[in-house]
């Protein structure tokens, strides 16, 4: 519906264009003739003539400012429909640095982010107001992730290791040594039993969580691993890599179940729906690509942005994908792939976006430092 009232809204003010400039065009065109009579005529005549110039002149700068007021009014409807879904809540400032990785606790209280500036911070959703901040790595810190009961925070570094934080304490629980390249992302099965971390040592390792072994190797990708995410069963691992691909992966065996080619790009960013038959992912390519887990066949592109996209993410329900890129969100019709909304407001490129677990507000982090809180309207989406 609300596509469907900005295509009127915008035919209107095309109709409305094209009957205004040619009025004014038409008034022109007289007026240039009248000059020309003017030359030909006796000073009296020319008098007259200039008389009839001056009006028409009056009335053209008149009709052209009531043109690009009306152009004005117009180009504002038009944004003003194109943003009804969703509104900025609160802004979060404290990070020193990009802000790289943003995730929602299970409970939806509490969001914890990961910035650039080496830090780890945990946010009161509720007022915006810092709660924690959790210091420890040596580098960047590109990732991180609750565990499915909201007690630990895992999270994956620059500096090449994993580290486990206790949420109510603040306090490093543990330290998992492996990848011998920086941590590009890590996440938590649904089941809470295993961890994945993705490497830029091109390797996918699997941890048991109790007690902070490794379980498994995966390897396959020929490039940097960017991005792993866990099935909702916690059978199936999807992996994104810097090689263009996409992999999943039995997480009872370590092996390659499939891989899905299309992408022209590095895949920054991948996602299963919540009834795990999509896979979405975000490329280097500026595209978002929708496909079937079971048969590997692609069942969307959804173009539009014009960078990197950096981030997708589905809606509790799956009807919405949101993806990141320059420093805008994207919101997608999951069943049609429309483009439903956009959100602007960022200063810079948006790292990193998330659904609360409820669907009804979601973050964003980006390179302007800060982190976005927002309210997300999905039924007006649908």
């Amino acid at each position: 519906m609300q596509f469907e009232d900005t295509r009127m809204a915008f035919k209107s003010m095309l109709s409305q264009t094209k009957t205004i400039l040619q009025t004014i065009w038409d008034n022109l065109s007289e007026s240039i003739n009248q000059i020309y009579d003017c030359i030909e005529k006796d000073n009296d005549q020319k008098n007259s003539k200039i008389l009839e110039i001056d009006q028409t002149q009056m009335w053209l700068d008149q009709e052209i400012k009531d043109f690009i007021q009306k152009m004005n009014e117009g180009i504002i409807k038009i944004k003003s429909l194109y943003k009804t879904q969703t509104k900025e809540w609160k802004i979060l400032d404290g990070h020193s640095n990009s802000v790289l990785s943003v995730c929602f606790s299970p409970d939806g209280n509490t969001l914890a982010s990961g910035s650039k500036d080496e830090s780890i911070r945990l946010w009161d959703v509720k007022t915006g107001q810092q709660k924690a901040q959790l210091d420890g790595h040596d580098s960047l810190v590109l990732s991180v992730c609750f565990s499915p009961d909201g007690t630990t925070i895992a999270s994956g570094s620059y500096d090449k290791t994993i580290r486990l934080w206790d949420v109510s304490t603040g306090q490093q629980k543990a330290q998992l040594n492996g990848h011998n390249n920086c941590i590009n992302s890590v996440c938590f099965s649904p089941d809470g039993t295993i961890l994945a971390s993705g490497s830029s040592d091109k390797s996918i390792l699997l941890w048991d969580v109790k007690t902070g072994q490794q379980k498994a190797q995966l390897d396959g990708h020929e490039n940097l691993v960017l991005s792993v995410r866990f099935s909702s069963d916690s059978t199936i691992l999807a992996s994104g890599s810097y090689d263009n691909s996409i992999r999943l992966w039995d997480v009872s065996t370590g092996q390659q179940k499939a891989q899905f080619d299309g992408h022209s790009n590095p895949v920054w960013s991948v996602c299963f729906s919540p009834d795990d038959n999509i896979l979405a992912s975000g490329c280097g390519d500026n595209s978002v690509c929708l496909w079937d887990v079971k048969t590997g066949e692609q069942k969307a592109k959804l173009d539009g942005h014009s960078g990197t996209v950096n981030s997708v993410c589905f809606s509790p329900d799956g009807t919405i994908l949101i993806s990141a890129s320059d420093s805008s969100i994207y919101f997608w019709n999951v069943k049609t792939g429309q483009l439903k909304a956009k959100l602007d407001g960022h200063e810079n490129d948006v790292q990193s976006v998330c659904f609360s677990p409820d669907g009804n507000s979601l973050a964003s982090s980006s390179d302007d430092n800060s982190i976005r809180l927002w309210r997300a309207e999905l039924e007006k989406m649908n």
